[in-house]
């Protein structure tokens, strides 16, 4: 894990270097908006330093911050700032103890810092940066020369773009419109909605035959409904008769 800060500092580094020094670029480029969007002139800008309105005050800021925690990093960590607002039950959580026994002030911390192996990896990160894109940027055109498989699926973002917008993205978009198709508008629209409307039309349709308006007819429905009902109710004990 430890190596992890030797790879952060290089990467940071790398971009800072590319972006604050050697060639520009951003005018191989349009700007965004550059077409639609100019200035008096109708040219942009490059980028600039900010004036010293900007900053000044940040300066003005930093170094108070500097002094101030330099001042109060003893209190803060290990003295009684904060004891009215944060407690630390040192008999279940001894780790603030034992750091308090290896403190001797943020000077001998910070020189003890600097003595450490994170620190030379950090600084190994950076002197790696700084030879790599300025001094000798051949040797990391040299690598992506060689490693260049390597390079391209890193730039791809290991496809994964392209397996979505290629695989996933059309598959769930076939699966969403097999489900409105076949399941919404063919079985739920199709089938429970309009066949539902369509079997209750079919039946009035069928039903309207009998609704004649005479009361004749009517009458003559009746009795003989009246006739099946009182036959088959009385149809076993007709049987027995028959039978005896």
């Amino acid at each position: 894990m430890i190596v992890g800060v030797f790879v952060t500092a290089f990467y940071s580094f790398r971009m800072y270097f590319l972006v604050f020094h050697g060639k520009e670029r951003f005018h191989h480029k349009p700007f965004p908006g550059e077409h639609d969007h100019h200035d008096d002139h109708g040219e942009h800008h490059d980028p600039h330093e900010s004036p010293w309105v900007v900053t000044a005050p940040l300066i003005l800021l930093a170094i108070p911050s500097v002094v101030i925690g330099y001042l109060t990093i003893q209190p803060m960590l290990f003295g009684e700032l904060f004891s009215d607002s944060i407690f630390v039950n040192i008999e279940r959580h001894g780790a603030m103890a034992e750091l308090a026994k290896g403190f001797h002030g943020a000077l001998a911390m910070a020189m003890h810092g600097l003595s450490t192996l994170p620190f030379w990896l950090a600084l190994g990160g950076v002197v790696t940066a700084y030879v790599f894109y300025m001094v000798k940027p051949e040797i990391p055109a040299a690598f992506a020369r060689i490693f260049s498989p390597v390079v391209r699926v890193l730039e791809n973002k290991y496809y994964m773009d392209w397996i979505n917008e290629t695989l996933l993205a059309p598959a769930a978009r076939g699966l969403g419109r097999g489900l409105w198709k076949g399941g919404d508008v063919g079985f739920i629209d199709g089938i429970v909605i309009d066949g539902s409307a369509r079997a209750v039309g079919g039946l009035a349709a069928v039903t309207r035959y009998f609704q004649t308006g005479y009361l004749y007819w009517y009458a003559l429905v009746m009795i003989v409904g009246v006739i099946g009902l009182m036959t088959w109710q009385l149809w076993p004990y007709l049987g027995t008769l028959i039978a005896k």
